[in-house]
C-alpha cells in the first residue's frame, strides 16, 4: 500500500524549532478536521477499531481477563457493577492485549487508543464520526513518536523499558482531548500529564517473567493515563511541556537519539501503512515464523532438521530467545524457539490455542525436541533496509545428511510491506469474535463498524461493549 503525504493545513507545516514537541503534536491532532483526513485514512481507522474489538472479544473469555475485571469492579467507586471511563478502558485494554494479537501500528497504538476512546466517548456523548476521528488522531500521534526511534532505541538490557506503554499514553490523551473539546494548549497539557503518570513500561514484564499482569502495559495503562490526563488538565493541573525532547525526558530514556523531523514535520499517514498481526505472538517472532513457514511450503523437512540457526537483530535476543520451554501462556507468546517449532511442524500461523494450551503443545516430543535444536543468534542489519528491524530474519537449516538450506524474511504477513487485506482483517474478526458472538451478531458488528459514521451506529457499538462487560461480569 502506498503511503500518502499529509495535507498542507495547520500543524502539517514545519513547526518552529523552539516549540515544544507536545505542542506540535497537539496542533497536529487539532488540524485533523473534515477533509484534512482522507477517506482512506478513516477507513483504516475503522479497520483498527474492528481488529481491536475482535481482540477484545476473544481476550474477554480468558481467565486472566475475568480476574482483572473482578478486581476492577471491587475497586470501582461506583456500585461495583458500573465501571467509570478509566476502569472500562483498563478492562478493555487488558482484554485486547492478553492474546498478543493487537496490531503493531505505531508500536501497539490501536489497543491503547481504542480502549481510551471507547472508555471516554460515551461520557462525551460522541458520535460515530467523532470516535473514528479521535482514533485517527491518537494513532497518528503515537506513531510519530514511535517512528522517531525506530532504528535508534536502546537495547532493552540498557533502558529496561519498552516504548509502546509510554507513547500510546500521549496518543490516548490526544484522542480523548478531541472528544472532550480541549484547546490546543489544554491538549498539550493533557498529553504531558498522561506521559508522566503512565507506567514506565518495564521490559522485564514484557520479555522476562512477567506473570499475568503484562497485558495491562500496552492497552490498559496508556488508555487509563490518557483519560486521566485530560481530566487532570481540565482541573487545572499542568505537565512538563518538554517531556519528549528534554535531556532528562522520554527520548533520552529510551533511545540513543531520535529523528525529530518525524514529529515536527510528519510526511506520511501511518494508518496507510498498517501492520496488523496474523500470529498470536510477539511481533518480534513473526519474521522468523514466516521464514520457516515458507521453507515448509517449499517442501523442506524443517521438523526433522539436525540443527536450525535463526538470526534476528541483536536487540531482539533478550526479548524472544529463551533457555527453557514456556511455563506460562504469556511466556509462550514471546518464546521464539517454541513458535518456530510449531511452524516447522505444520502450523501455518500461531493461533490463540497455541499459547492458551501451551502445555499440551510443548509436551509433544516433536515440539520440545525441535525447540532444543534451534539456535538463535544476532543478525547484522543496515538502516538502508526498508523495513522495521524486527521484520528481518535469516534461517539456516542443516539436514542430517549435511545439506544446507537457507531462507529468510523481510516482510512477514501483516507487516506494512506485506499487509493483511481488508478482507483478511474482517476474516480475523470473524475468527476472534466467534469466542463470544453468534454468526448473525458477528455480521451485524462488522457492518456497524464499517458504517460507524452513520447516525445511531455509535449506540450499537456501546451495546457490543456492554454485552462483553456484562457477560464477563456474570462469569466473574
Amino acid at each position: 500500500m502506498q503511503s500518502q503525504s499529509v495535507g498542507q493545513s495547520g500543524a502539517n507545516q514545519p513547526a518552529s524549532a523552539d516549540k515544544p514537541l507536545l505542542t506540535v503534536l497537539a496542533e497536529f491532532a487539532h488540524s485533523l478536521e473534515g477533509d484534512a483526513i482522507p477517506s482512506a485514512v478513516r477507513d483504516q481507522a475503522k479497520l483498527c477499531l474492528l481488529d481491536t474489538l475482535g481482540c477484545i472479544i476473544a481476550g474477554s473469555v480468558t481467565a486472566e481477563a475475568s480476574a482483572l475485571q473482578r478486581a476492577e469492579r471491587r475497586l470501582s467507586s461506583g456500585s461495583g457493577v458500573l465501571l467509570s471511563p478509566s476502569e472500562e478502558a483498563r478492562v478493555l485494554g487488558y482484554m485486547g492485549d492478553v492474546l498478543e494479537l493487537n496490531d503493531l501500528i505505531g508500536g501497539h497504538a490501536s489497543i491503547g487508543i481504542v480502549a481510551a476512546v471507547i472508555g471516554a466517548a460515551r461520557q462525551a456523548d460522541s458520535s460515530g464520526e467523532q470516535v473514528v476521528d479521535a482514533i485517527v488522531a491518537g494513532i497518528e500521534v503515537t506513531s510519530r513518536l514511535y517512528e522517531s526511534t525506530a532504528w535508534t532505541k536502546k537495547p532493552y538490557t540498557e533502558s529496561g523499558m519498552v516504548i509502546p506503554s509510554l507513547v500510546s499514553a500521549i496518543g490516548a490523551a490526544a484522542a480523548v482531548a478531541r472528544l472532550r473539546g480541549l484547546s490546543v494548549a489544554m491538549t498539550a497539557e493533557a498529553m504531558a500529564i498522561a506521559g508522566t503518570i503512565v507506567s514506565w513500561g518495564p521490559a522485564e514484564v514484557i520479555f522476562g517473567t512477567g506473570g499475568t499482569i503484562k497485558p495491562i502495559l500496552f492497552g490498559a495503562c496508556p488508555a487509563d493515563s490518557g483519560i486521566k490526563g485530560v481530566e487532570y488538565a481540565l482541573a487545572g493541573l499542568t505537565g512538563p511541556p518538554h517531556l519528549i525532547e528534554s535531556p532528562l525526558g522520554l527520548m533520552a530514556a529510551l533511545s540513543h537519539s531520535f529523528d525529530e523531523s518525524e514529529i515536527r514535520s510528519p510526511r506520511v499517514w501511518h494508518l496507510l501503512k498498517p501492520q496488523r498481526k496474523l500470529h498470536a505472538s510477539c511481533g518480534y517472532t513473526h519474521s522468523s515464523i514466516d521464514a520457516v513457514v515458507d521453507l515448509v511450503r517449499q517442501g523442506v523437512n524443517v521438523a526433522e532438521a539436525k540443527r536450525i540457526k535463526v538470526q534476528v537483530p541483536e536487540y531482539l535476543l533478550a526479548a524472544v530467545r529463551k533457555d527453557h520451554m514456556p511455563e506460562t501462556s504469556n511466556e509462550a507468546r514471546f518464546h521464539l524457539q517454541y513458535c518456530l517449532a510449531l511452524a516447522a511442524n505444520g502450523a501455518d500461523f500461531i493461533s490463540p490455542a497455541h499459547t492458551l494450551e501451551f502445555e499440551r503443545y510443548a509436551a509433544s516430543p516433536e515440539i520440545a525436541a525441535l525447540a532444543d535444536r534451534i539456535e538463535v543468534t544476532s543478525l547484522e542489519i543496515s538502516g538502508t533496509i526498508h523495513a522495521k528491524p524486527y521484520n528481518i530474519s535469516r534461517v539456516t537449516i542443516e539436514g542430517h545428511d549435511g545439506e544446507i538450506v537457507e531462507g529468510g524474511c523481510n516482510a512477514p504477513r501483516g507487516s506494512a510491506a506485506n499487509p493483511l487485506s481488508d478482507d483478511d482483517v474482517v476474516q480475523k474478526f470473524r475468527r476472534l469474535a466467534s469466542a463470544r458472538m453468534a454468526d448473525t451478531e458477528i455480521e451485524s458488528g462488522i457492518s456497524l463498524i464499517q458504517n460507524l459514521a452513520r447516525p445511531g451506529n455509535d449506540q450499537g457499538l456501546w451495546a457490543i461493549i456492554d454485552d462483553i462487560l456484562e457477560a464477563d461480569a456474570k462469569a466473574s
